[in-house]
């Protein structure tokens, strides 16, 4: 077989193990087994070792592919359509809500996954980027004269984004959550009265 060719087919086996992997999650309690997802993935217990190491391991690409695909679509997207700073933090609000939902692993990472000692270590990394980021996005808002420039925009981030996770874990936690146009709307409310945009529209 050439190189290539195994090569695509490794890539493809590590796809579907992934998935599988999302899927039992997502339909169980958050717990998974590795023999469930080789037989769910139609590969060998082996391979998906050989992939991933441990069911840890598997966890940790699950949880890693998560973040990523959220920080590709919302939370880092640049979102170029909207040149107005406010109009475009309160859409990327709306979509982060949305993404959660639609999302196979959404509310599983945010609420019964949250407190497992692979994925906090995981989310404790990715937060730290999340906020960083989120420094240089309140920085341009800052710089714009839309938030306010008295106060440091890493710790403004850090607590705006914190905030925004809590919401969401508690109201995804419920056994009815409420309306997701509803949550985008209060959570953003909240974050701009804590950036000092409360004089502008809501």
């Amino acid at each position: 077989m050439p190189a290539t060719a195994g090569k695509r087919n490794a890539i493809a086996s590590r796809h579907r193990i992934l998935e599988a992997a999302g899927e039992l999650l997502a339909q169980g309690d958050g717990n998974f087994e590795m023999a469930w997802v080789a037989r769910a993935a139609g590969v060998s217990q082996g391979l998906a070792y050989h992939h991933f190491g441990s069911k840890d391991g598997l966890l940790g690409a699950l949880v890693n592919d998560f973040y990523d695909r959220a920080e590709d679509t919302v939370l880092m997207a640049r979102l170029d359509d909207y040149a107005d700073w406010e109009t475009r933090e309160r859409e990327r609000v709306r979509r982060y809500i949305e993404f959660l939902l639609a999302d196979p692993l959404g509310v599983t990472v945010v609420t019964r996954l949250a407190g497992t000692p692979a994925v906090a270590a995981i989310s404790a990394q990715r937060w730290d980027r999340l906020v960083t980021e989120g420094s240089r996005n309140i920085a341009d808002g800052q710089s714009r004269g839309v938030v306010k420039a008295t106060q440091d925009a890493t710790l403004l981030a850090a607590m705006v984004l914190g905030a925004a996770r809590a919401a969401v874990a508690r109201e995804f936690a419920k056994s009815k959550p409420g309306s997701p146009a509803r949550l985008s709307r209060d959570i953003w409310i909240f974050i701009r009265r804590g950036l000092g945009l409360e004089d502008n529209h809501d």
